[in-house]
């Protein structure tokens, strides 16, 4: 092998190991990130409170509708839940600032409507 070629590879195993000890020290933290990210978003820091009221939004809603017309009659929740399996299972909630409503929805179709009128306690931040 001639020298210029040893160096070359001497040049190319130094830039790997510099990627590699630069995504040693940034990996773990962009995951971590990553994870406070997700860790928020399923507890609902910083969801939305809506304009009007609960009760408003209630009487505009009954069981049995379908998902579509139940967004097109009160809009996107503030924070939902999904599951898929044999059926699928979601869980709307609608924060106001007189109070939160909880929408239950098996198969895109209402089932259950939850009141509770109480300013909503919207987290700012996952403890640890």
């Amino acid at each position: 092998m001639t020298r210029s070629g040893g160096r070359r590879w001497l040049f190319l195993a130094l830039a790997l190991v510099l990627v590699a000890a630069a995504a040693a020290l940034w990996l773990p933290t962009w995951w971590k990130n990553r994870l406070d990210r997700q860790t928020e978003a399923i507890a609902g820091v910083g969801a939305r409170v809506l304009p009007g009221s609960a009760g408003e939004a209630r009487r505009k809603i009954d069981p049995g509708m379908p998902s579509e017309k139940l967004v097109a009659a009160i809009g996107r929740p503030s924070l939902s839940v999904h599951t898929d399996g044999s059926s699928t299972h979601d869980l709307w909630t609608y924060y106001y600032a007189d109070g939160t409503m909880t929408v239950n929805l098996t198969d895109g179709l209402v089932q259950r409507i939850a009141l509770d009128f109480h300013p909503p306690n919207i987290p700012t931040s996952v403890r640890r």
